[in-house]
């Protein structure tokens, strides 16, 4: 009777221990599944984040919005006008004193998405453009420091704008969002799952003013407005074109940043000579 008694108890300790011992395994498999679900977003999910970090702390990134921010703030003017800054031996030399904030993941719609080529899904509807950083002032301007890949493990200054939107609007993507541009219209998204909403006033005229769209009806919206207007198509060579091209920011006649101001406003840096020059805006039918 001893021997049963003890058999028995033994058996209900470890019954009794079973769901602990479950809820420690689900919480496990909870940690190691949510850990790099986490790091994932953010700018983390940057490839090679010390790459882009390292480039934006570089001499050449803080002289290029030094020169930025030495030129006026872009307002009006007529188009083709250029304006030529002074070149001084020093580029931060007046600058108001200034902080790069971190990089953040700046995606946008997909060319073969907007092609009717890819499935309306999240891998396929956008793709990662730049690593973005705000940028602000003592004198309270901002502006945002665009890199660009290079190759698949590093990235490259391509482009300051005016103002901080880029960087302020891809900081809001979080564990269930991610947020991607329509370049065209400077509409910014977040999309849930499968569903589109719109986060500024360009992104809900893109929408026809609907409050949310499925990715797929999304998709044919884009497709409606781009998809005659893809690299290398008569409006793209014409020169109209403002999105799409991966290169788009850079300087076709020199390998210096082309540093992109507001207002379809550009700043191109080459060698010490710089000139402010406005650029055509894209018409979008």
């Amino acid at each position: 009777m001893r021997d049963q008694r003890t058999s028995a108890t033994r058996r209900a300790a470890r019954f009794s221990r079973l769901p602990v011992t479950l809820a420690l395994g689900a919480s496990v498999l909870l940690s190691v599944g949510a850990g790099p679900a986490g790091a994932a977003k953010g700018p983390a999910d940057l490839p090679n984040l010390q790459a882009a970090l390292d480039t934006l702390k570089s001499t050449a990134t803080h002289d290029a919005v030094c020169r930025f921010l030495s030129a006026p703030v872009p307002g009006g003017g007529s188009p083709g006008a250029v304006v030529t800054l002074p070149a001084k031996a020093d580029p931060c030399e007046g600058v108001p004193s200034f902080t790069i904030k971190d990089p953040v993941a700046l995606n946008e719609v997909a060319p073969a998405f907007v092609a009717g080529t890819a499935q309306p899904t999240l891998t396929d509807a956008v793709k990662l453009a730049y690593a973005v950083a705000g940028v602000t002032t003592s004198a309270g301007r901002t502006a945002t420091v665009l890199l660009a890949p290079t190759g698949t493990t590093g990235w490259h200054l391509a482009a300051v704008r005016e103002g901080d939107t880029d960087a302020t609007y891809a900081g809001k993507a979080d564990l269930a969002t991610t947020v991607f541009s329509e370049p065209q219209i400077h509409g910014y998204y977040q999309l849930k799952l499968t569903t589109v909403e719109p986060l500024n006033d360009a992104a809900r005229q893109g929408l026809n003013g609907q409050p949310s769209v499925s990715l797929a009806d999304y998709q044919k919206l884009v497709k409606g407005r781009y998809a005659d207007k893809q690299p290398g198509s008569e409006y793209d060579t014409k020169g109209f074109s403002s999105g799409f091209g991966a290169d788009r920011p850079h300087s076709s006649t020199s390998s210096a940043p082309l540093v992109l101001g507001g207002s379809g406003a550009a700043l191109a840096l080459a060698g010490g000579a710089v000139g402010l020059l406005r650029r055509r805006r894209a018409r979008l039918r």
